[in-house]
């Protein structure tokens, strides 16, 4: 199974590190591995650097993106996703961040990844386990006024 932690961040911080993802990566990372008074400390640098997740916002596209879809279902704020027989999603929305598990081909967690990167430009998923990492939505495609 694959587990991805997506969190949105601030605008100013995604511009500025674009092509170094890596040291998000490592923050978060380190953030999860640490104790006591060092995992506070980079817990307020995480906080400083992310935004809140806009839950309504995604809560919407995935109902318009989603509701027709076979196989899909929303319950408890909690959403699923079969796609075929060998490709399945699930969601968590939290404050902070989205948590996606996927097993089995891509295409489930492909549309939902589609259906959250509609919302906001700077969502970055992180797969700890794979040690894999990447903005949802590359800001080469953004257009800054």
């Amino acid at each position: 199974m694959r587990s991805y932690q997506i969190y949105l961040i601030e605008d100013e911080f995604a511009r500025h590190y674009f092509g170094r993802e890596k040291i998000f990566f490592n923050l978060f990372l380190e953030y999860i591995q640490s104790s006591n008074w060092h995992k506070d400390i980079l817990q307020k640098q995480i906080e400083y650097i992310t935004k809140k997740i806009p839950a309504s916002n995604i809560h919407y596209s995935f109902e318009q993106s989603l509701q027709r879809k076979q196989g899909y279902l929303s319950q408890n704020g909690v959403y699923y996703l079969k796609v075929k027989s060998n490709s399945k999603a699930t969601v968590y929305i939290h404050d902070q961040s989205i948590i996606l598990k996927a097993e089995g081909d891509f295409d489930a967690e492909t549309t939902f990844f589609e259906c959250i990167r509609k919302c906001e430009a700077s969502f970055l998923a992180i797969d700890f386990e794979n040690k894999r990492y990447g903005w949802l939505k590359p800001i080469k495609e953004r257009k800054y006024g």
